[in-house]
Parts: C-alpha cells; structure tokens; sequence
C-alpha cells in the first residue's frame, strides 16, 4: 500500500513532527551512528524554528494592537486620560541556527533510512514513516475547469496522487473527441487556435487519470468554451 510523505505541510505541524523528532532522536543515536553535533542541531534547530513561529504570530499581534492604539489616538472618545502605549516584549531567542532547518532533517532522514540499523519500528517511532494512504484508482475521477484567455483555452485540474492526465477535445467538426495531450504538470494551455474563417466554435473537453504508463479511473465530466472574437463565455 504507497504512503504518504512523513513530514506536515503546516508550519504548525512541522514545528511539533521537529520537536518529537529532536526528543526521540537519542535513542537511537549509538544504532545509527548519529553524532553528538548533530543532535546538538536538530535541536536548536527545533527551538529556533518553534521560537520562528513564536515571532510570526506576535508580530500579527502587535500589529493588531497598535493599530487600535492609531484608530484611538485618532478617532477615539475625548477624555483626559492618556492612552497606555503599547509595550514590545519577546522572549530571548535561542542558539542561533543556519537557514535551511527542513533541508537539513529531511537530509538526515535520508540518511538514517539507508542505515544498515535501521528498522521499521525505528521508523515510526521517529515518524519517519507516513501514513498509508489507499487510492481507488477505478474511482478516481479528475475534475476540469476551462476558461479562455489570451487566445488560448486553458484546462485546470488537480493531480492529486496521480502522474498526470490524458485530455481529450471535441472540437465540434463532427469527428467527436479526440487525443489532446498528456499533461503532468497543471494546467494545460491548449495552443490550437480558431480555424482560419471561423468566428466561433464550441470546444469540448474530458480528461482521465494517468498512473505509471495506464489509465486508470473515469472519465472527467465533459466541460466546453465558447470561443468567438467579440463572446467569450465559459460552462
């Protein structure tokens, strides 16, 4: 069954994966060879890193609070009481620390994985391992937009966990969809233009999932542009 990928996407997240990760990390550190100065960084590294997010969310704060202090000083009620100036206060930072934190972890997964030591359990007791994740794939199903810009009709879509698309268009000749294109990376940017003496058309379009070298899943649902020189209107 294929995984997810180990570490969050939230920077919230990864600072709470990098603090386990920093806490349960020497225990194993004799297994797998994992030097003194390397535990050292990975954790300063998480301290920085928690004390990173720490500043992010007290500067939206601050920010808040003075301009309340504006607004008042501005706008506020008469009164003879002098409004409280706003106090800066942050805590000492820790040991500083190069940029690149997750660079550097995820180099030292890597590492740790080819590790003639390693082992699974190894792995999810670090959380190193990512989730098992199950994908249908004779369910899967892509959903397209399309709007035309710039005198070329651009299909949106999500990949998800797929490689890529297979994307077939009817251009409304009567021959029905054909074979567009194989699109890995969205979106797809059609670049046939309009026939020459034709001042509309309809253009239709489905997509399928594409795995490895196979199809898989369904058929998308079909989606069409109006394409004209002076209408321009998207279904």
């Amino acid at each position: 069954m294929a995984k997810d990928y180990y570490l969050p996407r939230s920077d919230k997240k990864k600072a709470m994966w990098l603090s386990n990760f920093a806490v349960r990390l020497p225990y194993y550190a004799a297994t797998l060879n994992i030097t003194p100065s390397t535990l050292t960084s990975v954790q300063n590294d998480s301290k920085m890193f928690e004390y990173a997010i720490q500043l992010a969310n007290s500067f939206s704060k601050i920010k808040k609070e003075r301009t309340l202090f504006k607004n008042r000083l501005r706008d506020g009620p008469v009164s003879s009481t002098p409004l409280a100036v706003p106090k800066v206060s942050s805590p000492a930072p820790p040991a500083s620390v190069p940029p690149g934190i997750f660079r550097r972890v995820t180099a030292l997964v890597r590492k740790i994985k080819v590790n003639d030591n390693y082992t699974p359990a190894i792995g999810k007791h670090l959380d190193i391992i990512g989730p098992e994740t199950y994908l249908d794939t004779k369910k899967i199903k892509p959903k397209l937009t399309v709007r035309f810009t710039a005198d070329r009709t651009i299909i949106k879509y999500k990949k998800g966990k797929a490689d890529g698309v297979d994307i077939y268009v009817d251009r409304g000749d009567g021959k029905g969809f054909n074979f567009l294109a194989t699109d890995n990376e969205p979106d797809y940017i059609d670049p046939t233009e309009l026939p020459n003496g034709v001042d509309s058309a309809i253009w239709k379009y489905k997509a399928r999932y594409r795995i490895g070298d196979k199809q898989v899943g369904k058929y998308s649902n079909v989606v069409e542009v109006t394409i004209s020189g002076t209408n321009i209107n998207n279904r």
